[in-house]
């Protein structure tokens, strides 16, 4: 999450607020003088911006390959369906193993497999079957990250470094997805870029080697290991029950689902709307481009907006998001009928991409600030699983349906509908009950 400050009333959030720079720079030099915090950071940047180039080169690939949404859909599910699944149990792999190897051998295994996929060229079953085996191995990769940030920075300074991890985690989407991979694909092609993301693992997995060992803690008695198989789930399950009827941190998790659908579908027919309004595939990053400045500047701006509960601020921007998606649908489908005009709308789209970006960033952090905001702390790792679960899932089911339908309809039709639909869930949230009540409104 970005350091965005809680919209709340606090009596002392003011009085502390002028000293905030001063402790983030005292916590921040440091970190950058700890080596081993430097290679794990270098380790999770290399990575995650690779991930997002290669899921942008590999969508180009094979809908230029087949002209097929569901192939892109067939895509997406490769790679999510198994983080679905496993991510639960990902933990019990990681409390056994030193975390070090727990980095080295699947950055390495996935250096090998994306050198693959750079290989396979237009095989589309090689390249769906290789995805597998990429999303098999990245399970367990963040959880391992995120273990071994503890083992490499002091207690004073974790704080910090969590935030800049997080920082680097929302910025990655904008340099590799929206940026780095368009350009490269626009000017090598998508199996050199596969190729340049193979280099980024390998020089992670090198740099793993670098930090200090991390053997697993001291572990509880035989008798009580024999359950931390099934523990994801009893946790889960405890977080279902823990956000049962509390309709204050239900909305905010039906609207970050709500926005992973949208995107999910935007991410699957993209490249199918780019040749509605003239474009080929490949230069669909002019209209991704927009998308992720838009991403970068919305979650700046909520600096702007510190008055406003941040519970209405996602709603209101999730409706906004719903509304541009189906904006750029309808644009989308006025391209397809201006024939060899189609580019004519391009500007419209470019504004309308930069607007859905910004909505998306403010939605999506504003959300996750609101339900941190409402959780209870002692539920806070239980909710944050659900919350995964949920918008993993439903992020899947909208990416994986959207092509086979768009496929027999248009890609501009399900764009809008699901568009219209996400503003309509928007629209119903806000009109729930009025804004929530602040801090000091609740107790006074």
């Amino acid at each position: 999450m970005l350091d965005i400050q809680p919209v709340d009333a606090h009596a002392a959030h003011g009085a502390a607020h002028a000293d905030s720079h001063v402790v983030a720079k005292s916590a921040v030099t440091p970190l950058f003088r700890n080596r081993s915090f430097l290679r794990l950071w270098f380790v999770a940047a290399a990575t995650q911006v690779g991930g997002h180039m290669a899921l942008y080169a590999m969508t180009i690939l094979v809908f230029s390959t087949t002209r097929s949404n569901t192939a892109v859909s067939a895509l997406l599910m490769t790679y999510m369906l198994p983080q679905v699944l496993l991510s639960p149990f990902a933990g019990v792999i990681i409390d056994r193993v030193d975390l070090r190897w727990a980095m080295i051998a699947p950055n390495a295994v996935r250096a090998a497999l994306m050198v693959g996929l750079a290989l396979a060229g237009v095989s589309v079953p090689i390249l769906l079957l290789l995805n597998v085996g990429i999303s098999l191995t990245s399970v367990t990769l963040m959880p391992a990250e995120g273990s071994m940030v503890p083992r490499v920075v002091p207690t004073d300074h974790l704080e910090m470094a969590l935030g800049i991890f997080n920082l680097t985690f929302q910025a990655s989407f904008a340099v590799g997805f929206a940026f780095a991979g368009p350009l490269l694909v626009v000017v090598f092609g998508p199996s050199v870029v596969l190729g340049v993301v193979a280099a980024l693992y390998v020089a992670a997995t090198v740099v793993c080697i670098g930090l200090p060992p991390a053997p697993p803690e001291v572990r509880p008695a035989d008798h009580l290991r024999r359950s931390d198989a099934i523990q994801p789930i009893r946790e889960l399950l405890d977080g279902f029950r823990a956000i049962s009827g509390n309709l204050e941190i239900e909305r905010p998790i039906i609207v970050q689902a709500a926005a992973a659908a949208v995107a999910g579908v935007l991410g699957v027919l993209g490249p199918a709307l780019a040749i509605t309004i003239g474009l080929e595939p490949s230069h669909f990053a002019v209209v991704v481009l927009p998308l992720g400045v838009g991403v970068v500047v919305g979650v700046l701006g909520l600096r702007r907006l510190r008055r406003i509960s941040h519970r209405r601020i996602a709603e209101v921007g999730l409706m906004a998001f719903g509304a541009l998606a189906f904006a750029l649908a309808i644009m989308a489908a006025v391209g397809s009928v201006l024939g060899e005009f189609a580019t004519s709308v391009l500007p419209f789209v470019i504004g309308a991409a930069f607007a859905a970006g910004a909505a998306y960033g403010m939605t999506a952090v504003s959300a996750q600030t609101a339900l941190l905001e409402a959780m209870p702390s002692d539920a806070r790792g239980r909710v944050f699983g659900v919350l995964a679960s949920i918008v993993s899932a439903v992020a899947l089911v909208a990416s994986v349906v959207a092509g086979p339908v768009a496929d027999h309809v248009s890609a501009p039709v399900v764009v809008a509908a699901v568009g219209l639909a996400v503003a309509a869930v928007a629209a119903w949230l806000t009109r729930r009950s009025g804004p929530r009540a602040t801090v000091s409104e609740s107790t006074s």
